[in-house]
């Protein structure tokens, strides 16, 4: 009657697990990020573009909930940046055609290190998941690493990518081919759009699905 028992249990974890898997919100918001199937896209990107505002008029953006003015000069015309700026060797995100989705992975690294906390490791298990689901399963997926302002061109860059290569490190070792896996580090090069380049939120890693 025991091993009979236990037969049970163990068949009752077996056929209600993947309904509790796929009512957890964070993998079906990674699901619909990372497969394009959400309505909008609140992965941490640039809004689509608006119209071109008129001659002389303020100049408005928005982001995540709340919108920013930039006045233009009289006469309607805005100088460009012509202040020489610490560069160094960047690469270029590839051509957008080139997605299916993308999600910002929302990982809580400290100013400086590239190491996972237990909470980021957590999320990334779910990735993990996500991931060698069918839906997924044959796409290829970039790790972009994001840093704030604050050090060096050439130390943010390099920072960058090492947190994107811990991301990938955590997904081989849950079982996701290394193969499938492409690692890129952009610095801070790209801040969201309307906050300061300095701000901690730029601080992030990206998951990308390629086609």
């Amino acid at each position: 009657m025991r091993n009979i028992a236990h037969f049970s249990v163990a068949l009752l974890l077996a056929t209600t697990a993947p309904a509790i898997a796929a009512t957890d919100p964070e993998i079906n918001q990674l699901t619909c990020e990372l497969a394009g199937q959400c309505g909008g896209d609140d992965a941490g990107t640039a809004p689509p573009a608006a119209a071109a505002p008129a001659p002389g008029a303020p100049r408005t953006g928005s982001t995540r909930g709340f919108t920013f003015k930039r006045q233009a000069p009289a006469g309607g015309i805005v100088p460009s940046a012509s202040q020489p700026q610490q560069t160094a060797a960047v690469p270029s995100r590839p051509a957008q055609p080139n997605r299916v989705g993308m999600s910002n992975l929302r990982l809580s690294f400290a100013s400086g290190p590239a190491t996972l906390t237990e909470a980021d490791k957590a999320r990334l298990a779910k990735l993990a998941q996500v991931l060698g689901s069918p839906t997924l399963a044959s796409r290829r997926t970039r790790i972009e690493g994001h840093t704030d302002a604050s050090g060096s061109a050439v130390r943010n860059r390099d920072l960058s990518r090492r947190r994107a290569q811990s991301v990938a490190d955590y997904l081989v070792n849950s079982g996701i081919p290394a193969g499938r896996l492409e690692v890129v580090g952009y610095g801070s090069s790209q801040p969201l759009p309307g906050l300061p380049a300095v701000s901690p939120e730029n601080r992030r890693v990206m998951a990308v699905v390629l086609n």
